[in-house]
């Protein structure tokens, strides 16, 4: 639902009032120390679940919720530089911090269930949730990613065309106790449902620039502080039972650049794609440390590229001979990307014909032959390998997939880098 410039600065004055006297935090400083527990540039996560509302989602204002391109794809993206990755977004648009515990509730029962059940009046048509599968995941999971507590603020104004001038009159008191109350209620059936995993909370952005004004934009940043020590003291309890759970601080991102990094101006709070990308860098170091984030490019390279980059194993693959596309198929120098993999390259150039050893699984492919063997049978190629002379240097160039589908890699492609991610 959009809302106009002034509903959405109500809202925020609301919050200010709530948040100050509610939950007592007065201008205490957010403590960063709760921001990541250990957090390791190499540690593979090779199942992800992602859990909230629309900021998990990635909602953005007239966009089909199937292009919806947030912070938990980035992450999983990330994922690839560490391991395979699988990953599930158990996102609803609309959820309230109550609206998940309750669902969470269902999931630990392995209840059948619909939106309705867990939390009225949610957008869109009613569905069912599949809570068996969401505890399997949940509980395979090694990371899973949490953002909630928008909503709850929002839902308890009503209509915001009807907000009164003193807000004071406004009966919110029980609103931040209750979100206390569900975080905590939250983090203990998520780690009760996994105990092992990494669990990384976000706390709440402030959307409005400083165009409202000096002293009420120093007040909402503060309001945006003082949530996220609600957020932090929850997670100082669990992480003091032995929990690795962290706090995601992506307020600090916003403070300044509201105006670039959100729809407000459209009268929308969600984040844009600038936005979505500074919250997924702040989940990034909070799970993988402050050089958590990364990028598949190596000097030379970027994502305007007519060609894709190559990430073997989890690093980019170095190499002065790039990928080719040819009638819309990937090839790449056999030697180099064998090589990459750990796989043993022989050249017969009797025959024409390279042979690749990667474990118990040889395959030998001829030049310009839509025939290669796989461990001695006989298998027919769409496209053929062939040799090009490039800096007066001859390289054979296989088809991508004749490699990865021959000894069983894994392969995950990145649209947003046209980036091929392959492991042995």
């Amino acid at each position: 639902m959009k809302k106009n410039y002034k509903q959405i600065l109500g809202l925020m004055v609301v919050i200010i009032s709530l948040v100050g006297s509610s939950v007592g935090l007065g201008g205490a400083q957010v403590d960063a120390a709760t921001s990541s527990q250990n957090p390791d540039a190499k540690r593979a996560f090779s199942h992800m679940v992602f859990l909230g509302d629309s900021i998990t989602a990635g909602y953005e204002p007239g966009v089909k919720a199937t292009n919806y391109d947030g912070f938990a794809p980035r992450i999983a993206e990330q994922g690839l530089f560490r391991s395979a990755v699988q990953s599930q977004n158990h996102s609803i648009l609309g959820l309230t911090s109550t609206g998940l515990d309750n669902y969470l509730s269902e999931v630990t029962a392995g209840s059948k269930i619909t939106t309705n059940d867990i939390q009225a009046n949610l957008p869109g048509a009613v569905y069912s949730l599949g809570t068996i599968q969401v505890k399997k995941d949940i509980a395979q999971a090694d990371l899973i990613t949490v953002t909630i507590g928008g909503n709850d603020f929002l839902n308890a104004l009503g209509s915001l065309n009807e907000l009164p001038q003193d807000i004071s009159s406004l009966n919110l008191d029980q609103v931040g106790t209750k979100y206390k109350i569900n975080i905590d209620h939250i983090m203990k059936q998520l780690t009760s449902l996994n105990a092992k995993a990494v669990i990384v909370v976000a706390d709440q952005y402030q959307p409005m620039p400083a165009e409202v004004g000096t002293q009420l934009y120093a007040g909402l940043n503060t309001v945006a502080n003082q949530f996220s020590q609600i957020v932090d003291q929850t997670v100082k309890s669990y992480v003091a039972q032995g929990y690795d759970v962290r706090v995601a601080h992506v307020s600090k991102d916003f403070p300044g650049k509201e105006l670039a990094m959100t729809h407000i101006a459209e009268g929308d709070i969600h984040p844009n794609q600038t936005g979505y990308d500074a919250i997924a860098h702040t989940f990034a170091q909070t799970i993988w440390g402050s050089k958590g984030d990364r990028t598949p490019f190596i000097k030379g390279q970027s994502a305007t590229s007519t060609t894709p980059v190559i990430v073997t194993n989890g690093q980019p693959l170095q190499t002065a001979y790039a990928p080719l596309i040819r009638k819309g198929k990937t090839y790449v120098t056999l030697r180099d990307v064998t090589t990459a993999l750990g796989a043993t390259v022989n050249w017969s150039n009797a025959t024409q014909t390279a042979t690749i050893q990667s474990g118990k699984n040889k395959i030998s492919i001829p030049v310009n032959s839509k025939q290669i063997k796989v461990n001695g049978a006989t298998q027919m190629i769409d496209n053929s390998a062939f040799i090009q002379t490039t800096k007066g240097t001859q390289k054979v160039y296989v088809p991508l997939t004749v490699l990865t589908q021959a000894f069983d890699y894994n392969v995950q492609y990145v649209a947003r880098w046209k980036a091929v991610f392959i492991r042995s």
